[in-house]
């Protein structure tokens, strides 16, 4: 986020009695990699922000996810220079990672987040656990979820037990969001999608904690109150967040550019427990992820009644 626990939407597409893995070890396990020190805190110091758009790529390919682009990437390059982190050359190429899961419908429902961080000051790393390997996390299980729940069962031959809703998915992890919404600026002036066919955009940004619940950036604007307004309904029926809060749009994360192209929201949680904010300290082991199973409920259930 420039100035998110996790993954919302995706458990929507499982019913009760699917045996897939509902627990956040798979998210745990991505967050502690995007955010250890071999990826030097996802900047341009050693390329750290390459390093993670290929984990991130191997587990879009790992999961059965087809690429969007050239092999998942859509190059850009920087346009300004920073010398504070995150720190970065004018000319600088970096890359968004795209990938998609085809539907039945040419419409679609789009997750996004930035892999990227702040990198390194001199030998200082910027590990960005929370400020997002904790988004990214959550857009790689809903990937997951989703093609998981799209197999036929291997001993039977028999479908999923659930079936996808008939959409297309498409899952968008940006570079260059704490420089200025770079990657997904870059996207929404180069789309690899009809941006006129997405029906709902999800862009989660600083998901560990929210023992306070959830917030809503976009809120209320006409063509994303009615989504709040049920994800509303639901919770105050079935208390899965402590509240769901509404802002007006703001130019505070990657779904800012595509608000002017099709509705989109960007969600993230309220209160901890998370390890910090654009700091050294903002570390795996300060994640907190206790609240995944309320939310992720609560988003199956949004997902079932659109």
């Amino acid at each position: 986020m420039v100035r998110t626990s996790w993954f919302l939407v995706a458990l929507l597409f499982l019913s009760q009695g699917v045996s897939y893995s509902q627990d956040s070890a798979y998210a745990r396990r991505l967050i502690r990699d995007l955010s250890s020190p071999a990826m030097f805190g996802r900047g341009m110091q050693n390329r750290g922000d390459s390093i993670a758009a290929d984990y991130v790529r191997s587990e879009l390919i790992a999961n059965g996810v087809k690429p969007l682009g050239k092999d998942y990437f859509q190059y850009f390059r920087f346009p300004n220079t920073r010398t504070t982190p995150p720190i970065v050359k004018a000319g600088y190429r970096s890359q968004n990672v795209c990938g998609y899961i085809p539907g039945e419908s040419d419409s679609m429902i789009v997750f996004t987040a930035h892999y990227e961080h702040l990198g390194m000051h001199g030998d200082t790393i910027f590990f960005g656990a929370h400020d997002n390997a904790s988004g990214t996390a959550a857009v790689l299980d809903i990937a997951r979820m989703i093609a998981e729940s799209g197999k036929k069962d291997g001993k039977s031959g028999a479908s999923a037990p659930e079936k996808l809703p008939p959409y297309t998915y498409v899952f968008l992890f940006f570079g260059g969001e704490e420089s200025g919404l770079i990657g997904s600026g870059f996207f929404a002036d180069m789309p690899l999608i009809k941006l006129n066919k997405v029906r709902l955009l999800v862009n989660i940004d600083l998901f560990c904690g929210g023992d306070e619940g959830l917030m809503v950036v976009n809120a209320k604007a006409p063509e994303t109150k009615p989504y709040v307004d049920l994800l509303t309904k639901i919770n105050d029926e079935h208390h899965y967040a402590a509240k769901i809060g509404r802002r007006d749009n703001a130019a505070n994360s990657d779904h800012y550019f595509f608000t002017q192209e099709c509705p989109a929201i960007f969600i993230y949680t309220l209160g901890g427990p998370f390890g910090g904010y654009h700091s050294p300290t903002d570390t795996c082991d300060g994640c907190g992820l206790g609240n995944y199973m309320n939310f992720m409920t609560l988003l199956k259930t949004f997902l079932k009644q659109l």
